[in-house]
């Protein structure tokens, strides 16, 4: 995936949140201070400077969404890679403990699951093994931030179940929303919103898993006989390696 690429899915990660909660405001705010007047989906036009502030406010609301979503749906690392109750087989915990002990040079024992993933992460980083990394942690945080807000705006329209008069204009007439309508739209809302909790710990499983494995992989070859060396992640780069010289036209051998 190139930079420009990435960037358009992280704008696209933040803004899609941020809608969904933008509009959960909305309605929050419909409920609270102008219950009666009908929701104008119809006769909502809106220009470019209503699209573009929009647009800002959304992105900066999915920000936020990802900022509380990072408070809430924490632990991703010891649920996967904790000794005692980790979803990973546990000769893979195992494996990462020691290997983390290994290149940190400390007691693998004292060393938290947080602190595992980082460490392994960091160096198949450092090695140039990145893989679909970026892949793992833009949908993690995608999903994490819909969550979310799509909690929010089912709440949001829990709210409005609260306070009659709920109505929405369309271009045909006006048309007035049940509590059991509002309601059905809440549980779904709701349903969707925890089928985004669930892809996102899968995609943190995902990002944990390719973090160890990679460590590990980069270790063992590493230090296998017969098997071309792999950059450290404090050495040189692998297309620095010594090349046959070459002097007034000859080449020599180093």
């Amino acid at each position: 995936m190139n930079n420009f690429s990435f960037t358009l899915y992280e704008v696209f990660g933040y803004v899609f949140p941020g809608g969904v909660a933008f509009l959960a405001f909305v309605i929050l705010y419909w409920a609270f201070f102008v219950p009666a007047v009908p929701l104008g989906i119809a006769t909502f036009q809106p220009g470019l400077v209503t699209w573009t502030s929009v647009i800002v406010a959304s992105y900066a609301l999915g920000h936020a969404a990802q900022a509380v979503g990072n408070m809430i749906f924490r632990g991703a690392e010891k649920s996967a890679l904790d000794s005692q109750s980790g979803t990973l087989p546990l000769w893979l915990r195992e494996r990462a403990r020691q290997l983390t002990g290994e290149i940190a040079k400390v007691d693998a024992d004292r060393v938290e699951p947080g602190w595992i993933f980082r460490t392994l992460d960091e160096y198949a980083l450092q090695a140039g093994k990145d893989g679909d990394r970026d892949m793992f942690v833009y949908r993690e945080g995608f999903y994490r931030g819909t969550a979310l807000s799509l909690f929010l705006l089912s709440a949001a329209l829990l709210v409005r179940i609260l306070i009659s008069g709920a109505s929405i204009q369309f271009i045909k007439g006006l048309f007035y929303v049940s509590s059991w309508e509002l309601l059905t739209s809440a549980v779904v809302l709701g349903g969707v919103g925890y089928s985004f909790v669930r892809r996102y710990q899968r995609f943190a499983l995902y990002r944990i898993t390719r973090a160890v494995l990679a460590a590990i992989v980069l270790q063992n070859a590493s230090s296998a006989p017969g098997i071309a060396s792999i950059p450290s992640p404090v050495g040189l780069p692998q297309d620095s390696q010594q090349r046959p010289a070459e002097t007034n036209g000859k080449t020599t051998l180093p």
